[in-house]
């Protein structure tokens, strides 16, 4: 795009957040409309009792229903803002479409699980293998080769199901990032007050920018990008901005935080209580699998 901006965030450190347009526009209707409606009150009350001669209103309380210049220039004012009021913010569009991203998460992780459990029997049989292994008993040794031998078709890996498995990890790990950075750029004033801005600036609802959004992770940044009118917002998520908000962690990091998980710990590669189908409790349960390198 020609004329794009990836604006960084010092250009609207100063932002202050918008009046209410539509709290301005109730509030100015409001006062015409009631002042209309008092005005058929009276103008009905006059088709009564001018007919009917049944009495003379009050001197002058037809005021009560005029209009005045003030409350028309208002009214004007707030009819002419209400296009720059925010029906759909920015803070919401972020927060809703980083929930969509939790939600395609799990169901990855769904589909993770499902493809760990085609493959299940390797960790059987590498538990059993590194046991005969270490152990050097022959009869172990033995018990896995008849073990291999009798359920050789069961035990062969799928190319099927091993595609199943990495497609189910990068879409976990796409999915993970998206939400984690759109909900904590949501939270960020600074950042959604600069993106609101762009997509005014833009001409464009958040209602119609679901297209725009994207985290790009060789940039580390949350962007919006407006294709049709030539701009682009970025918010980055690694601390290098005005907004600060640095989510970036090293492997190790991941790497302690999933093996403290439930997930990891009530899994088959930790929890030897897995495959025999029973209940156990923790200290009975020992892993099959050494955890990964950190």
């Amino acid at each position: 795009m020609n004329k794009k901006i990836l604006a960084t965030a010092c250009l609207l450190a100063s932002v202050s957040a918008p009046a209410n347009e539509l709290d301005n526009l109730v509030t100015t209707s409001n006062a015409i409309a009631s002042k209309i409606d008092l005005g058929i009150q009276y103008v009905g009350a006059a088709t009564v009792l001018g007919s009917t001669s049944a009495g003379i209103a009050p001197l002058g309380i037809q005021n009560d229903a005029q209009i005045s210049s003030a409350e028309v220039t208002a009214y004007n004012s707030a009819l002419q803002n209400i296009g720059d009021f925010a029906a759909y913010t920015a803070a919401e569009f972020l927060n809703d479409q980083g929930q969509i991203e939790l939600g395609l998460m799990n169901d990855a992780i769904d589909d993770f699980a499902e493809a760990t459990v085609a493959l299940i029997s390797v960790v059987e049989v590498a538990d059993m293998a590194a046991e005969a292994q270490q152990t050097n008993d022959i009869q172990k040794q033995e018990d896995l080769q008849d073990y291999v031998s009798t359920n050789d078709q069961l035990l062969q890996v799928s190319q099927d199901d091993v595609a199943a498995y990495n497609d189910s990890l990068d879409d976990i790990a796409s999915h993970a990032s998206n939400a984690v950075a759109y909900l904590a750029v949501a939270g960020n004033e600074g950042a959604t007050d600069f993106l609101q801005q762009g997509a005014d600036s833009a001409g464009v609802r958040f209602t119609e920018a679901k297209d725009s959004l994207s985290y790009v992770a060789s940039s580390r940044a949350v962007l919006l990008d407006f294709k049709a009118q030539s701009q682009g917002y970025g918010v980055w998520v690694d601390g290098t901005d005005a907004f600060g908000i640095n989510l970036m962690l090293t492997r190790s990091d991941v790497l302690l935080e999933g093996s403290n998980s439930d997930f990891y710990l009530n899994g088959p590669t930790q929890n030897s209580c897995f495959f025999s189908g029973t209940d156990c409790s923790s200290d009975d349960r020992t892993p099959l699998i050494g955890s990964g390198n950190r």
